[in-house]
């Protein structure tokens, strides 16, 4: 147990602290999470215990995986106030379980003890109890104590409180399906400026928001802007900016990047043992983009891993999604059933934004196939929940996808060889190179890919992109 609140106790608190950190990341080497989780657990509730005004929020960084965290060694932020409260511990049990894909229901109760007594002033303690609620698919709860916060006198005055909190309102609102609404929370509070703590992950789901409402050139432009097209040792939310990069790369076609991004988010995760997909859905993502350069066996693994993880936490955002992956890497006998069961799981939860893709691409399988009314009916719901999205790239894409293929029947119907070639196409090989993949010459691939864009009613290369995801 740790002695009470002097300055040399503090320090000690410090090392004691230092220690825990130390013990979690051995242990986690060794594949040990639960002993990990323990050793956390343990050290927090003796630092808590002592209730110390000079241990605040940021010495208690690097305990547990949370995006927007702050690290041990970062300066007292104006606005944060100690002694960090008893409900801190709860938090962090409740962001364990959340990074272990355990325990939905235990989360959501732990989340809601910490907040209830509604007596906090520290922003750690909110931030770690809405983000677990907003994963386990309560976006309600989570919102209803996001507005509470705007309306607690004290919040909307400290600079880290105001900034934390318009950023999180921004995630809850992605992960509740407006990707709309958390753009325009995002880019009011980068204009604005954002604290360093969340300065990182705000762009980064800035990122995420507008890929999600299809505003590519857009995501381009913010990427660039803030220095995170190139190498990222010096980031610290590596893995947030990790997978929005890797949502842009492969919403712009470029699948072999967006593989090597969506692989190395998954390597940060796995250095904290975090393997809920709800966090951060990398596996899923990492398999459309094999499948899209037709590593389909390596797509199918990624993506079936990912639906067990998904299934042990259980929630329906979590399982819709990962069906969606599996759907798009298997076969043709298969993937259109277990599209329209992860449309099925998606509607139930608030992920509006993975709903749409599900059911566009739905829409764009039944149609290339030349089941021409199933495929439009599709369309037409994928167009809705774009609608109900405010998102008008996706509506003018539909539209005109509409359009394009209204009364096609079996003239828009693909060969599996078109696919495949338009596929690679689509990732960025050249003809030359698509015919060595492929094994066909030359002047094949470039009459397979005449027919498909034929088919497809589209002029060249330049507007695959268009599709928003392979035509497999």
């Amino acid at each position: 147990m740790l002695g009470s609140g002097e300055s040399g106790d503090a320090e000690r608190i410090r090392r004691a602290l230092g220690e825990a950190r130390t013990e979690r990341e051995r242990l986690g080497h060794l594949g040990r999470w639960s002993e990990a989780d323990e050793a956390v657990l343990v050290t927090l509730r003796d630092v808590l215990a002592v209730a110390s005004d000079e241990i605040i929020g940021t010495d208690l960084g690097g305990l547990v995986y949370v995006a927007g965290s702050p690290r041990p060694g970062h300066r007292r932020l104006r606005g944060n106030w100690g002694p960090v409260p008893p409900d801190r511990l709860h938090a962090t049990c409740a962001m364990l379980l959340v990074n272990r894909g355990r325990e939905p229901n235990t989360v959501v109760e732990l989340a809601q003890r910490a907040l209830e007594s509604f007596a906090w002033r520290d922003l750690g303690t909110f931030w770690y109890s809405v983000l677990a609620l907003a994963y386990a698919d309560e976006a309600g709860a989570a919102g209803y104590h996001l507005d509470r916060a705007m309306a607690r006198s004290g919040w909307s005055a400290p600079h880290p409180h105001s900034s934390g909190l318009a950023v999180l309102r921004a995630r809850v609102a992605a992960l509740g399906g407006d990707p709309q609404r958390a753009w325009q929370l995002l880019d009011g509070a980068l204009r604005q400026g954002v604290v360093d703590q969340f300065a990182e992950i705000a762009v980064a789901w800035a990122i995420a928001a507008l890929v999600d409402l299809g505003e590519v050139d857009r995501a381009e432009d913010l990427l660039l802007a803030h220095g995170f097209a190139e190498a990222l040792d010096d980031v610290v939310d590596r893995a947030e900016v990790l997978a929005a990069r890797g949502a842009l790369r492969e919403a712009t076609g470029r699948p072999h990047l967006a593989y090597e991004d969506f692989t190395a988010c998954g390597r940060e995760l796995t250095g904290w043992g975090v393997t809920n997909p709800a966090v951060l859905p990398w596996r899923s993502q990492a398999a459309l983009c094999a499948a899209a350069t037709d590593r389909r066996s390596l797509a199918l693994s990624l993506a079936n891993e990912e639906l067990l993880h998904a299934q042990h936490w259980g929630t329906p955002q979590a399982i819709g999604s990962a069906l969606r992956a599996v759907a798009l890497v298997s076969d043709e006998d298969m993937d259109v059933k277990l599209l329209k069961e992860a449309a099925d799981h998606l509607v139930r939860s608030n992920a509006r934004a993975t709903l749409l893709r599900a059911r566009y691409e739905l829409g764009v399988k039944l149609s290339v196939r030349a089941r021409d009314e199933d495929g439009q009916s599709a369309l037409r719901a994928a167009r809705a929940t774009a609608a109900e999205m405010n998102s008008e790239a996706w509506v003018n894409r539909i539209d005109a996808v509409l359009r394009r293929w209204a009364g096609a029947g079996a003239e828009a119907k693909l060969t599996a060889q078109e696919r495949k070639v338009l596929n690679l196409a689509r990732a960025g090989l050249a003809n030359k190179a698509i015919a060595a993949r492929l094994g066909l010459g030359t002047s094949t691939v470039e009459f397979h890919l005449s027919n498909g864009y034929r088919k497809l009613g589209i002029a060249g290369r330049g507007e695959l992109r268009s599709f928003m995801m392979p035509v497999w």
